[in-house]
């Protein structure tokens, strides 16, 4: 699917077999974990902080004909500070990426929205986009709490990114992405769920976004509305941690996600006409 990306938590895998699985399977474009979500935890492919790692990943990819899409670094917790995260930003430029994705488990929205707001600066010097991601489970639970701080931080290149689980998750639809400025959403990410039987916990969220997402169009989400809804061109992730593929191989589970993504997106395609079809002949 030249016209997908690959999310990096499809394969949960370190950035070199990330980008190798997602060229060979077919994508046009892959997301990158280059740390672990907090400063200090282990991670076995270092890349933040060093420059020749960076730009060995910027070749690799360039050498296998994929674009490196986005990259996910160090989510925000209240012991964050400036120094934990402003490598980030220095690597993300290194690899040629344009888009850093954060998340905030930081209670202290004011102390957050400081933080963010300089960090968006810099990646600003930078040619870089920052996408905000709400998680239900999370400091920043949904879409208007993503936008308020988007907003505060007053940061020109800042945005949301839209997660049709979380959107659902956190009580969203498609109908409140047409009411969003189409400049203030950096991306999308596209998967699958069942619907919710009653109320879960932020640990069952969690759980379930990391670990138990379905491909699209094996659950209950209104995966049409929902790419309906989005800006025209803007680019979609695929993002599904199947609990099934868990123990196959970064190429086996990348491969996985390419066949259930060109199969929803002929059905979405076969869809969208129907729809003119129908249009057309009410005329």
């Amino acid at each position: 699917m030249k016209n997908l990306t690959l999310a990096h938590l499809s394969i949960s895998a370190m950035p070199t077999p990330t980008i190798d699985a997602a060229a060979a399977a077919g994508f046009g474009a892959v997301g990158l974990r280059i740390c672990g979500r907090r400063p200090g935890d282990p991670f076995a492919e270092p890349v933040v902080g060093d420059a020749a790692a960076a730009k060995g990943l910027r070749k690799r990819a360039a050498d296998l004909g994929i674009r490196l899409s986005n990259v996910s670094a160090y989510q925000f917790y209240p012991e964050v500070q400036w120094r934990d995260i402003a490598p980030v930003v220095d690597t993300t430029q290194a690899l040629g990426i344009p888009i850093i994705v954060a998340n905030s488990f930081n209670p202290d929205e004011a102390q957050f929205t400081d933080l963010f707001a300089k960090y968006c600066e810099a990646a600003a010097k930078a040619g870089i986009r920052v996408a905000l991601e709400f998680l239900p489970y999370s400091a920043v639970r949904d879409l208007q709490a993503a936008l308020r701080v988007v907003e505060r931080s007053g940061a020109s290149n800042a945005g949301v990114l839209l997660d049709a689980l979380h959107l659902d998750r956190s009580g969203g639809s498609a109908a409140d992405i047409a009411k969003i400025d189409p400049a203030r959403i950096v991306f999308a990410q596209l998967c699958d769920a069942r619907k919710l039987s009653g109320p879960r916990s932020d640990e069952e969220l969690l759980q379930e976004a990391r670990f138990a997402r379905l491909p699209a169009g094996a659950g209950d989400l209104p995966l049409f509305d929902f790419l309906d809804a989005l800006p025209a061109g803007l680019e979609v992730e695929y993002e599904v941690a199947r609990v099934d593929m868990a123990e196959r191989s970064p190429l086996a589970k990348a491969q996985a996600a390419h066949d259930d993504a060109v199969r929803f997106m002929a059905a979405y395609d076969a869809h969208r006409a129907s729809m003119r079809q129908a249009e057309a002949v009410s005329r």
